[in-house]
């Protein structure tokens, strides 16, 4: 009898269902908590949020500023 073993991936996707092993180093795709060769729990997430280093800045230039400021927005109730 042969024994399935869990896919890999070296790319970060607990989005996509993946577990972390900090024992092994490696993401395990299984519904399993345990790591299936240490036998460690497996992490379901992240231990530190994104950092906001990547984030694109978007500066608004001041015309558009501007022109803005000029428009008006009227609600009408029935």
């Amino acid at each position: 009898m042969l024994l399935e073993q869990p896919k890999m991936s070296l790319r970060r996707s607990y989005a996509n269902g993946y577990k972390y092993c900090s024992r092994c180093r490696v993401y395990y795709l299984t519904d399993s908590v345990r790591c299936p060769y240490c036998g460690i729990l497996l992490r379901n997430s992240p231990r530190k949020k994104k950092s906001l280093r990547n984030t694109k800045v978007v500066k608004v230039p001041p015309e558009i500023e501007k022109e803005s400021s000029k428009v008006e927005v009227a609600v009408k109730t029935t």
